[in-house]
């Protein structure tokens, strides 16, 4: 199930909204579907602090934002980068 990190326009944040986390813990209460946290998500640290209550994460501007920049090695670095950053306290 998506669940909305904030409402508003969607882009990169400095943070992720408060109201990621308390969203996602609401759905995760009423249903047994794996929550997915998108719109604000905007870096690695973002998306552990979303992981530590949704199933996964939806990135847009800042995966765009990467290929733009440098192209497809830049995104796949950097999806790299956010898989291990999730991954960290599992290891």
């Amino acid at each position: 199930m998506y669940s909305v990190g904030l409402l508003g326009v969607t882009g990169e944040r400095t943070e992720l909204a408060a109201t990621a986390s308390q969203l996602a813990k609401r759905l995760k209460k009423i249903t047994d579907v794996p929550v997915i946290v998108g719109v604000g998500v905007s870096n690695s640290a973002q998306a552990v602090e979303a992981c530590k209550v949704a199933d996964g994460i939806v990135q847009g501007a800042s995966v765009v934002r990467r290929l733009m920049e440098g192209g497809p090695d830049a995104v796949g670095t950097y999806v790299a980068e956010v898989r291990a950053a999730i991954d960290a306290p599992f290891m």
